[in-house]
C-alpha cells in the first residue's frame, strides 16, 4: 500500500481527477443540470448589486434631478410628465435628446423638512431653504424658489415609487430564483456525490473481499477499515461542492469584472489593480498550506495508529502496568499533533486577515475616489455602492480557495490510497475457463508441493500425500512444521510455488475459488464469531431450516450451553462473540462448519481451547461424521486423533512419518517422542 507520506505529496493530480470523475459519469446529465443551475445562481448573485444601483440612481436619488418645463398639457407624448405650478415637468434623463442650452431647467431641493423648486441645476455648495420656501440661500446669495407641497412632491415621486416597486419585484424574483436553484443544485450534487461514493465504496469492499490471505497478512485491519470509511468519505465533499464551486467561482470572477468595466472603466481598473497581489498571496499560502496540512495529517495518522494498537492491547498494558509509559508516548504524539495544528492555524490566521486587509483597503480606495466623483457630479452614488458590493463578490472566490484547497488535497490523498488498493494485482485469480469439480466425496492429493510465504524461505518442502474420500487424517508436529499451511493451501488461500494440490483429481488452480470453497469447511483455531444471533452464526445467513441449525449444534454438543441461554438459539451475539468463552466460540464455529455440509471438513486446532468433556463430545461427533466426508485434523493434543485412519507427522516442512496411531508408536520415532512428552506423567506413574 502507498505510504501516507507519499499519498500526501500531491495537491492535485489530473490522472486521479479523471478517474474520480469517471465514477460520476453515469450521472453526467444531472451534473450538466447542476452546472446550468450554477450559472443561474451566479447570475442571480451578480445582478443583485446592479439592481440596487439602478434603484438608487433611477428611483431613490432622483428628486433633485434636473427637469424641463412645458406648457401645461403640451409635454411630448409618451414621456412621464408631472403637472405643477401650471406647467408640465419632464426629467431631462427621460428626454430622447439633451435639451438646448437656452432651455431652462428646474430642480427640486429638500432640506430641514422643507421642499422647494428653483430654476437651474442643484449647486455643489451648501444651501438653506428659508421659511415659507420662497427663497433659498446659497452662501450670501438668495435665489427665488417655488414651494413644493407634500402632495406635489408625491406626484413627482410617483414614477420613482413605481420604479422601486418594479426593481423590488425583480430583486425578489432573483432571490427566489437563486434560492430554488441553490436548493436543486445542492440536492442534485449531493445525490451525485452519494451515488459516486456508493460505487467507490462498493468497488473497495469487493476488492478487499477478493484479496487473498497473504494480502491481509501484510495489511492491518485498521488500515483497510480506514480505506473503506474515512478515505471514501474524504471524496464526498469534493464531489458535492468543490468541482461546482470552482466553476461558480470562475463565473463569478468573470461576471463581476465584466459588469464593473461596463459600469465604469476607471473604477474597474482601480478595483482589479489589487488582484495580482491577491493571487500572489494565495499562491504562497497554497504552497505553505500543503506542508502544514501534510504534517497535520501525518500527526493524526500516528495518533490513530497508537490508539488502535493500545486499545486493542489494553489488557496487556494493564497486566504489565504500562499505563504511565503508554500515556507518555501518547502525550508525545498528541503534542506533535497539537503543534502541527497550531502551525496550520497560524498560517491561516495570517492569510485570511491579509485578504480582509486588502478587501477593506480596496473599499477605502473606492470610497475615496468614488466619493470625490459623486461630489463632482461625475459619478452617481449607486455606481459607487455597486462597486463596493462587487469588490466583496470579487474576494469571495479567493477566500474560498483556502477551504477548497484543503478539501481537494484531502481528496487527492484519499483517492491515491484508494486507487492503489483497487489497482493492486490479484495474486490469486480464477482460471478464465474454470473446470467443474466432479461429483466426488472429497479426495485430496498433494503432489510434490513446495510453498513459501516469502520465497525462498520454504515452509513446505516437496510434500506429497493422498487422502481418500471419507478418510479421517491428522497432521501433527511442532509449531512451525507447516501443518496450518497445508490447510491454507487446500482452501486456496495461497497458491503453491511448485507442485499441485488436487481435489477429486482436479488441480484447484483450475477451479473457481467459490466452487472449491463450497466443498470445504474450515474450523480455525482463532475462531471468529459475527455480531447477530447464535442461529445466524451457525447458518451464516444461508437458507437453513431451524431443524438443520439445531441438528448441527447437537452434533458437536453446542446445544448444551445454547439451551441454557435466556433466548436459546436467538441469543444476541456481541462483536467477536465477546460474551462467550473461548470454548463456546469454538463449539459454535464447529457447528457452523458442520451445518455447511461440506465434502471436506478441516479442523485446524479446533479442540485446543475446550475442556475434556467437550472434547469427548466432539470426538463422538467426529465418529458420527467418519466415513460420510473427508476430515483433516490438525492437532497438538494427540488424544483427539488416535482414531484417525492416518496420521502424518511433520517436521521442518516435510512429512517425516505416516501411519495409524499404533503404527507410529511402534516405530518409536517422532510421533512416539511427541506422545511420550505429552503423556510423560502417565509414564512416570507407570
Amino acid at each position: 500500500m502507498i505510504r501516507e507520506e507519499e499519498a500526501l505529496g500531491k495537491a492535485y493530480d489530473t490522472r486521479l481527477m479523471r478517474r474520480l470523475l469517471s465514477y460520476a459519469r453515469p450521472q453526467f446529465w444531472w451534473i450538466v443540470l447542476a452546472l446550468f443551475l450554477t450559472v443561474i445562481v451566479t447570475a442571480s448573485t451578480i445582478v443583485q448589486p446592479y439592481l440596487v444601483k439602478i434603484a438608487i440612481d433611477n428611483d431613490i436619488n432622483t428628486v433633485s434631478l434636473p427637469m424641463v418645463a412645458y406648457p401645461l398639457g403640451h409635454a411630448p407624448s409618451g414621456l412621464p410628465a408631472v403637472s405643477f405650478d401650471g406647467r408640465s415637468f419632464v426629467r431631462v434623463k427621460a428626454l430622447p435628446a439633451a435639451p438646448a442650452a437656452s432651455v431652462p431647467v428646474y430642480t427640486i431641493l429638500a432640506a430641514n423638512g422643507r421642499t422647494a423648486m428653483i430654476e437651474g441645476q442643484m449647486p455643489r455648495q451648501a444651501f438653506t431653504i428659508l421659511p415659507g420656501e420662497r427663497q433659498i440661500r446659497f452662501g450670501t446669495h438668495l435665489v427665488p424658489a417655488v414651494p413644493v407641497s407634500s402632495a406635489a412632491l408625491s406626484r413627482f415621486r410617483q414614477q420613482d415609487v413605481a420604479g422601486l416597486e418594479l426593481i423590488g419585484s425583480i430583486f425578489l424574483a432573483a432571490l427566489l430564483l437563486a434560492f430554488l436553484a441553490n436548493y436543486l443544485q445542492a440536492y442534485i450534487l449531493n445525490w451525485v456525490a452519494q451515488s459516486s461514493i456508493f460505487s467507490i465504496r462498493k468497488d473497495v469492499i469487493t476488492k478487499i473481499e477478493r484479496m487473498p490471505a497473504a494480502f491481509f497478512d501484510k495489511n492491518p485491519t485498521g488500515r483497510l477499515v480506514t480505506r473503506a470509511t474515512n478515505d471514501v468519505e474524504a471524496l464526498e465533499e469534493m464531489y458535492s461542492s468543490v468541482m461546482v464551486n470552482m466553476i461558480r467561482d470562475g463565473l463569478l470572477l468573470v461576471g463581476v469584472v465584466v459588469i464593473m468595466f461596463q459600469m465604469n472603466t476607471y473604477l474597474a481598473l482601480i478595483s482589479i489593480a489589487v488582484l495580482p497581489i491577491v493571487f500572489i498571496a494565495a499562491n504562497i499560502y497554497r504552497n505553505k498550506a500543503r506542508t502544514a496540512y501534510r504534517n497535520v495529517r501525518l500527526a493524526l495518522a500516528r495518533i490513530n495508529a497508537f490508539l488502535a494498537e493500545n486499545i486493542s492491547g489494553m489488557r496487556v498494558v494493564q497486566t504489565f502496568q504500562r499505563q504511565q509509559a503508554q500515556e507518555q508516548k501518547f502525550r508525545s504524539a498528541n503534542g506533535a499533533f497539537r503543534d502541527a495544528g497550531i502551525r496550520e492555524i497560524r498560517l491561516f490566521a495570517v492569510f485570511r486577515p491579509f485578504m480582509d486587509f486588502l478587501y477593506t483597503g480596496m473599499v477605502a480606495v473606492l470610497v475615496w475616489f468614488g466619493g470625490g466623483s459623486i461630489i463632482d457630479s461625475t459619478l452617481t452614488f449607486g455606481v459607487v455602492y455597486a462597486f463596493i458590493q462587487y469588490i466583496q463578490l470579487l474576494f469571495q472566490p479567493i477566500n474560498d480557495v483556502t477551504q477548497n484547497y484543503s478539501i481537494l488535497q484531502s481528496a487527492m490523498a484519499a483517492s491515491e490510497r484508494l486507487f492503489a488498493l483497487l489497482d493492486r494485482p490479484m495474486e490469486l485469480v480464477d482460471d478464465p475457463a474454470p473446470k467443474a469439480l466432479p461429483a466426488g466425496r472429497g479426495k485430496v492429493a498433494f503432489d510434490h508441493v513446495w510453498f513459501a510465504y516469502e520465497p525462498p524461505n520454504w515452509v513446505l518442502r516437496d510434500v506429497s500425500f493422498a487422502i481418500e474420500p471419507g478418510q479421517t487424517v491428522a497432521f501433527v508436529g511442532a509449531t512451525g512444521a507447516g501443518k496450518t499451511s497445508i490447510m491454507s493451501l487446500l482452501a486456496r488461500f495461497y497458491d503453491v510455488q511448485q507442485g499441485q494440490v488436487q481435489v477429486d483429481g482436479v488441480d484447484i488452480r483450475e477451479v473457481a475459488q467459490a466452487d472449491l470453497r463450497q466443498r470445504i469447511a474450515v474450523v480455525h483455531q482463532d475462531v471468529f464469531i459475527f455480531a447477530g444471533t447464535i442461529r445466524q452464526n451457525i447458518a451464516l445467513n444461508k437458507p437453513l431450516s431451524d431443524s438443520q441449525v439445531v441438528a448441527a449444534a447437537q452434533l458437536v454438543g453446542a446445544d448444551r450451553f445454547i439451551t441454557r441461554l435466556p433466548h436459546g438459539f436467538d441469543e444476541p451475539v456481541q462483536e467477536r462473540g465477546s460474551t462467550f468463552s473461548t470454548g463456546q466460540r469454538q463449539l459454535l464455529s464447529l457447528a457452523r462448519a458442520v451445518a455447511a455440509d461440506p465434502a471436506i471438513l478441516v479442523l485446524d486446532e479446533a479442540t485446543s481451547n475446550i475442556d475434556t468433556e467437550s472434547e469427548q463430545q466432539i470426538q463422538a461427533a467426529l465418529k458420527n461424521l467418519a466415513g460420510t466426508r473427508t476430515m483433516i485434523v490438525v492437532a497438538h493434543r494427540l488424544s483427539t486423533i488416535q482414531n484417525a485412519d492416518r496420521i502424518f507427522v511433520m517436521a521442518q516442512g516435510q512429512i517425516r512419518e505416516a501411519g495409524t496411531h499404533q503404527e507410529l508408536l511402534a516405530q518409536g520415532g517422532l510421533y512416539y517422542d511427541l506422545y511420550r512428552l505429552q503423556y510423560k506423567e502417565d509414564y512416570n506413574l507407570a
